[in-house]
């Protein structure tokens, strides 16, 4: 059994992160509009609001519509997806390095966790086509709680495996990732080839920002969790 001096703990945000999801989410979005007469949002509106739970994200997109119009967008979100899934050439690759940087971690003895704006259902989907069946140890998500920033879903990860903030690693391509990790005092780490931008990620307070999977390696095996909790 891991001692409290070695144990670690890696919280992984989802879109952005690992998976690429960045044209699918716009084109979700964008037929949802549409089918509802609205204006279509761009890139610039949608890559802000990735990782908050969906109607709280088309609420802050669109905070103009009723409730009750935020609501059907929401659902068509959802419709658009399922067709999309259905399609047999539909694919959201996961990001370069990322399946080996996982595979590598937990084959080393950490422990692993999510903490993403998706559904229980996008949870189990991904874990069916990524095949992370074994790679994580617990998984929170939008329908578990408060959504990102509030750091309820990340605290659920610690709660759950019996980990200290200053053992653990919030991994997250937005500053709702990063603002996530700082409420629950945990180690915070910036993605740049995501949604969010490098300044964006700076302004919300990311401890370190990588720009690719080597990078980040480097810095989770340079992670100390009694470092962290010296300088915390």
């Amino acid at each position: 059994m891991a001692t409290e001096r070695k144990l670690k703990l890696a919280v992984w945000d989802v879109d952005g992160t690992l998976v690429d999801s960045r044209a699918s989410i716009l084109k979700g979005l964008q037929e949802a509009a549409a089918i509802l007469g609205l204006n279509e949002p761009t890139y610039e509106d949608v890559r802000q609001i990735v990782g908050l739970s969906l109607l709280e994200a088309i609420q802050s997109m669109r905070p103009d519509l009723a409730l009750d119009v935020a609501e059907r967008y929401a659902y068509e979100y959802k419709q658009s997806f399922i067709r999309a899934h259905a399609q047999p050439d539909f694919h959201e690759p996961l990001y370069d390095g990322a399946d080996a940087c996982l595979r590598r971690l937990k084959a080393e003895g950490w422990l692993m966790g999510m903490a993403t704006g998706k559904s229980r259902r996008g949870i189990e989907r991904n874990t069916a086509v990524y095949d992370w069946h074994g790679i994580f140890d617990c998984s929170f998500c939008a329908d578990d709680g408060p959504s990102k920033p509030h750091p309820h879903m990340l605290k659920c990860n610690l709660d759950h495996l019996g980990v200290d903030p200053h053992q653990t690693v919030m991994i997250g391509d937005t500053a709702h990732d990063i603002r996530m990790g700082l409420s629950a005092g945990v180690y915070t780490i910036g993605v740049s080839w995501g949604f969010h931008t490098v300044d964006e990620l700076k302004a919300a307070g990311a401890h370190i920002i990588v720009h690719d999977f080597d990078q980040l390696n480097a810095a989770l095996d340079a992670f100390v969790p009694e470092n962290v909790k010296a300088a915390i």
